[in-house]
């Protein structure tokens, strides 16, 4: 057995241990049985072979210690509830809300006798002048994240962010002065901020939010009959960085790479460096990251060539990210829509070039259109399995606007960052922005009025996998039939 196969065996199963221990429940008994069983196996069988079969297993009971730990720092009895008096600091840039602002903070130290190592969601008034790496002074009664929908656990969703408490109202909220962390990391959110400005006065409304949501991530930018719109037509999921967006990102970076003059190696390079900068202006934010993750892990992959490494390098990617955090796996809807869209492109570019080996006017397009329904095909159970909702035009939708994403996310871009070397700079770019966008949001609007354009749909976790089995089973035929066809060319040539 090679190598990176023993690799690939190991990832997987400490993936399976995670993916066990979050949907199963699992006893201490029958782990420590496990446990036993491994070292009694190794010690009587110490040759190599039977080592390397028996990895999995310590990866897959590893695996299930990582959650199970996890699960159990977030147990209900294990967290403080009541009042907590001390000195925090914004951990990440606030979220505008309807009638507060949502801050996440970090406790530095505390006047009370128990002081968090969680991080709390404050409810904070809109008028406080709250910005990332600030110091607060504050009095609040802790309380548990409630969960208010029996199909959504709203707890477990914040834990996967270190969140376990929130706090309503702060009975004292002041702002001590700042000291250098905090300077620093205000200096951090202001290319963020500073693109967010620009943006929204390059391009007008609604389209400036639908840009700052394929660029920044998020659909709060977006009024409320916008936002049901992009539900109703399956396109949602645009406004949220994803592997998807994410590769897309790192594909024009190779464009432009390549376009001034660089190889296709340096290229790359410059593309990695791109993406980089890419999550560092839009703030970092954990959903940035793990989508980065994910698209550099599907970019590297395909830069490998081979089918089989490039699924390697996309596994060992999530194994690394669930090794950190392992109840990304079941509570973060991000991190599975990120890894099946990472999987389908790696999965469907080998296939676009046989499909399309000739240049030809329309290429790229035609190439992102067949990309495009490639990623539907893994994405969108997944999100009639989470969200119970089914758009009959959902695919229709995709294959005709997600090709226009790419050029209108490029040219929004480069509208806002003319303006900001130079206003006036920027009316080419955003005006074809703007053509796009509209497009974009035009259609999306139509076709989320035609009739039966949404449909409450359920599948079960058994039906989720049938799927995915199957897809594999499709894969590995066609995979097979091909290598007969060209072996059986080859033979006759």
């Amino acid at each position: 057995m090679r190598k990176d196969q023993i690799f690939l065996l190991a990832c997987c199963g400490f993936i399976g241990g995670v993916f066990a221990g979050s949907f199963f429940v699992v006893a201490w008994w029958i782990i420590f049985l496990s446990c036993a069983l491994l070292i009694a196996c190794v010690a009587a069988f110490p040759r190599k072979n039977v080592f390397v079969l028996f990895l999995p297993l310590a990866m897959f009971t590893f695996g299930i210690l990582s959650v199970t730990s996890s699960l159990d720092q977030f147990r209900e009895d294990a967290l403080y509830v009541g009042e907590v008096s001390g000195i925090g600091r914004v951990a990440d840039d606030p979220e505008e809300k309807n009638f507060y602002r949502q801050v996440i903070i970090r406790m530095e130290s505390c006047d009370t006798a128990y002081c968090p190592q969680e991080k709390i969601l404050w409810q904070a008034p809109r008028i406080a002048d709250i910005v990332p790496g600030a110091r607060i002074s504050f009095t609040c009664t802790l309380e548990l994240p409630k969960n208010f929908d029996e199909g959504f656990d709203y707890r477990m969703f914040l834990a996967k962010d270190d969140i376990g408490y929130v706090c309503h109202t702060a009975s004292k909220a002041e702002w001590p002065q700042e000291n250098m962390r905090a300077r620093l990391t205000r200096l951090f959110f202001i290319p963020k901020h500073s693109f967010e400005e620009a943006l929204n006065k390059s391009v007008p409304q609604p389209e400036a939010g639908l840009a700052e949501g394929l660029i920044l991530g998020g659909d709060n930018r977006l009024p409320g009959a916008l936002k049901q719109a992009f539900i109703k037509a399956g396109l949602s999921h645009i406004v949220a960085i994803s592997g998807y967006n994410i590769a897309l990102i790192a594909q024009g970076f190779v464009i432009f790479g390549i376009v001034i003059g660089l190889w296709r190696r340096q290229a790359l390079w410059f593309a990695a460096c791109g993406i980089i900068l890419f999550i560092l202006m839009v703030g970092a934010p954990a959903s940035a990251i793990r989508a980065g993750i994910m698209g550099l892990a599907a970019f590297a992959a395909l830069s490998v060539g081979r089918l089989s490494r490039s699924i390697n390098v996309l596994v060992f990617a999530a194994a690394l990210m669930l090794l950190f955090q392992p109840l990304l796996l079941r509570y973060d809807v991000g991190f599975q829509l990120s890894f099946l869209a990472a999987l389908g492109i790696i999965i469907a570019v080998p296939w676009l070039e046989r499909l399309l080996p000739k240049e030809f006017i329309g290429k790229s397009f035609a190439e992102i259109a067949l990309l495009t329904f490639a990623v539907e095909l893994f994405v969108v159970p997944l999100l009639i399995y989470q969200f119970h909702i089914f758009s009959p035009y959902a695919l229709l939708a995709n294959v005709l606007l997600l090709p226009l994403v790419p050029y209108a996310m490029a040219l929004s871009f480069i509208g806002a960052l003319s303006f900001l070397v130079l206003p006036g700079l920027h009316l080419l770019p955003a005006g074809l922005a703007y053509l796009f966008l509209r497009t974009v949001t035009f259609v999306a609007e139509r076709i989320s009025v035609l009739p039966g354009a949404t449909m409450e749909l359920s599948i079960g976790a058994g039906a989720l996998l049938l799927w995915y089995a199957f897809l594999f089973f499709v894969i590995v035929i066609l995979k097979r039939r091909f290598h007969q066809y060209y072996v059986q060319t080859k033979n006759i040539s």
